[in-house]
């Protein structure tokens, strides 16, 4: 067994032990090779802290990772973990993790973070034990179907836009109660812009709400009113019009912080489901 970075190995082969790893994952991970690029780009995969174990040259197990600047400081994030099934229950993810480690601290970076389902025990058990600790809950929701129009009168103009500006999205900041997971931030957005579709929400010229939506999957990624704004039909005017934006017959809301209630209450009142609970964990280094 060989432990390496993944600097020199082509993406084919980390797709096609990434297909095998999650082949029987509790969560459906049905991903073509185009799509694949696109979450690793999505993500900020970095080879050089991306880590595999390898037999024979081949990819049994691996650590996808993505690094950048989280929360002003240098972050590594998790973006895919697996081993194949005929190489588990051999120690490899802990020998993997421990060799993340070694690079963040050569690295002088100060955070490794990752999100992992509430019911995949074993794998929790990996993590705390590995040092990480959990950061926040995170609720995943899903919709089939349509959703009920509103029937309100609507003092507000809605617009679609190539992508936000930089003053769109400082403005949209002040409308988070909680900011997005990694996978769903503004870097992960803007350097993907084009696979997603945006409709923003103006009244008076101002800008009051917004929606982010993946054209082809349906994920909506942000989807944010201002604070004033709130429970006067907007953020059902957004869910409408992005149900529109997508090819997809179902949307889908990843990673919606548990903190946030309203939130939380609103997609279930809209009839979304939540379909699985994740915990974001977060291990620190002294660098």
């Amino acid at each position: 067994m060989e432990y390496r970075t993944l600097e020199n190995t082509a993406f084919v082969c980390i797709y096609e032990a990434f297909t095998q790893a999650f082949s029987d994952y509790q969560v459906s991970v049905d991903m073509s090779f185009k799509s694949f690029e696109t979450m690793l780009k999505r993500n900020g995969f970095t080879p050089a802290v991306s880590v595999g174990a390898f037999v024979d040259k081949t990819l049994v197990g691996f650590i996808l990772n993505g690094v950048r600047e989280w929360d002003n400081e240098k972050t590594v994030y998790d973006l895919g973990t697996g081993v194949i099934p005929d190489f588990r229950r051999t120690g490899i993810m802990g020998e993997l993790l421990n060799l993340v480690s070694a690079i963040c601290i050569k690295n002088k970076i100060s955070v490794y973070q990752l999100e992992v389902i509430q019911d995949n025990e074993k794998a929790l058990r990996l993590y705390k034990k590995q040092g990480f600790q959990v950061n926040r809950i995170l609720n995943c929701y899903q919709l089939t179907g349509g959703i009920k129009e509103p029937g309100i009168y609507k003092a507000w103009k809605l617009e679609h836009l190539e992508k936000l500006q930089e003053d769109q999205w400082i403005t949209v900041r002040d409308f988070w109660t909680y900011p997005p997971s990694w996978q769903n931030a503004k870097d992960a957005v803007c350097v993907i812009a084009k696979s997603f579709s945006y409709t923003i929400v103006k009244s008076d010229g101002n800008l009051i709400g917004y929606g982010i939506v993946d054209k082809i999957k349906g994920d909506i990624v942000q989807l944010a009113v201002h604070p004033q704004y709130r429970r006067m039909g907007v953020a059902t005017e957004i869910l409408l019009d992005l149900l529109k934006q997508t090819k997809s017959l179902e949307l889908r809301v990843i990673n919606v912080d548990e903190r946030d209630r309203a939130l939380n209450i609103f997609l279930k009142k809209m009839k979304f489901s939540e379909f699985v609970k994740q915990y974001e964990m977060k291990k620190h280094f002294s660098v």
